[in-house]
């Protein structure tokens, strides 16, 4: 995860101390829910290389609550693909500037959205969605799109953690159209069992009870279910999916790639990432290169 990310986590440490040396554990799970699930401030937005070099523009829509949504849409001259971009938990679009140059490289007549989820960046909202509700949202651009550049536009979609997951589960709902494919870096096999793995790796919390205070606590303020399993949603995606993690993810463990490769109903290729730290870090001696244009040209550009 970027360094940015861990902002939300690192803060955790103090509290997952308090709870372990004074056994104050139901302090440390309300304040836990409350750094997770609420955003109290939108920090200004800086101009990036998405603006000053790809000429990226603002976007803007309405998700089904009346929360405005902020995109950053670079475009090319009849462009027929739009890439959608999602970023990880805590983080935002501009978070993924180097994410594009590594696809305009490869996919230069391609359109790139870069999306900021309810309640990160530019997009407003109070409330995160953990990647569990930012899937209608995820809809709301999709129907956008097609709108604008008309119901033959194709779409290929790429997500980073929390946004690969809210991809695939709005892939598994069948609420997408016109998604020729997914490139999935980095999910995880449900939001309970990553917070499990960083409450004991970050923070020596005991698992049992604090995610069962966990669990029930994020019900409780925000009806999201965090134990929903991604492999069996898994069951029913029939979009030609792209399953990629680094070996050593220093975020969300490489073993849970395999449980959602392997319940992949549909077409599926699995990459794992040896050497790198990120995707737009890889070599162009590395095998990804041709397995990545293989996978686009079998299902996007076929």
């Amino acid at each position: 995860m970027d360094k940015k990310g861990k902002k939300v986590f690192t803060s955790l440490a103090v509290l997952a101390g308090l709870a372990s040396g004074a056994g104050a554990l139901n302090m440390f799970v309300n304040r836990t829910v409350k750094a997770m699930l609420y955003r109290h401030h939108k920090e200004d937005d800086k101009p990036s290389i998405l603006e000053t070099k790809y000429g990226g523009k603002n976007v803007f829509i309405k998700n089904r609550q009346g929360i405005k949504l902020r995109g950053i849409l670079i475009t090319e001259n009849l462009a027929d693909i739009t890439l959608v971009i999602l970023h990880p938990f805590a983080l935002e679009a501009k978070d993924m500037s180097l994410y594009v140059p590594f696809f305009k490289e490869r996919y230069p007549k391609w359109n790139i959205l870069l999306v900021d989820a309810c309640s990160h960046g530019q997009s407003d909202g109070y409330i995160r969605g953990l990647g569990i509700k930012d899937v209608n949202d995820l809809v709301c651009w999709n129907k956008y799109l097609l709108n604008e550049y008309g119901k033959d536009h194709r779409i290929v979609l790429y997500g980073k953690e929390t946004g690969a997951n809210t991809i695939l589960k709005a892939a598994s709902k069948h609420l997408l159209k016109n998604v020729n494919a997914i490139i999935s870096d980095g999910a995880y096999t449900s939001v309970y069992d990553i917070l499990g793995y960083r409450m004991i790796k970050d923070y020596k919390v005991p698992k049992f009870p604090t995610m069962q205070m966990l669990k029930r606590k994020i019900k409780q303020e925000v009806r999201i279910n965090i134990k929903e399993s991604y492999p069996l949603m898994l069951k029913h995606n029939d979009i030609p999916t792209l399953f990629i993690h680094m070996k050593e993810d220093d975020f969300v463990p490489l073993d849970m790639v395999y449980p959602l490769y392997n319940a992949n109903r549909g077409s599926k290729v699995l990459f794992v990432l040896r050497d790198e730290h990120y995707l737009y870090e890889l070599k162009e001696t590395d095998d990804f290169k041709n397995t990545l244009k293989e996978f686009i040209l079998k299902y996007v550009n076929g």
